[in-house]
């Protein structure tokens, strides 16, 4: 393995993440795409898939990808918990965690609490739920 290449992050409301990752979050738009045909089919695991998918990136590089599936096929919802085995967040490192912390409380982004000092003293950090339903750890790196 060479490097993580991106996140993938399912939306069932692509303007709503678009708006928070992209406007809010300043994430810039690097694609955009609308992916059919066998290979998507093939990867996804049903026939006649159809997603759209925006390429997001941070000011370092590091890309996320947000899909919208226009049909995709019906199943119970999946509830992802921090304690959930498998993939249970994206973290990102924040310059101002309070500024961030009062901006996405105004949007109703539901946090699990204010941002705390950790344990070792060198970030705040914490934890709050994406339009997904994902969550996603804030953190400001302290000054030693």
């Amino acid at each position: 393995m060479i490097k993580i290449r991106h996140t993938g992050l399912v939306t069932n409301n692509l303007k709503k993440s678009l708006f928070f990752w992209n406007k809010t979050l300043k994430f810039k738009i690097i694609k955009k795409a609308i992916e059919t045909g066998n290979l998507i089919d093939q990867i996804m695991g049903y026939n006649f898939a159809k997603v759209e998918t925006i390429k997001l990136s941070d000011n370092r590089g590091m890309l996320l990808e947000l899909l919208y599936f226009k049909n995709p096929p019906q199943r119970k919802n999946n509830i992802i918990k921090p304690y959930t085995n498998g993939f249970t967040h994206i973290s990102v490192t924040v310059k101002n965690i309070m500024k961030t912390y009062k901006t996405l409380k105004k949007m109703n982004i539901k946090f699990n609490s204010k941002p705390a000092k950790s344990a070792d003293g060198m970030v705040l950090m914490t934890y709050c739920q994406t339009p997904e339903g994902a969550y996603l750890e804030l953190v400001e790196e302290l000054k030693k």
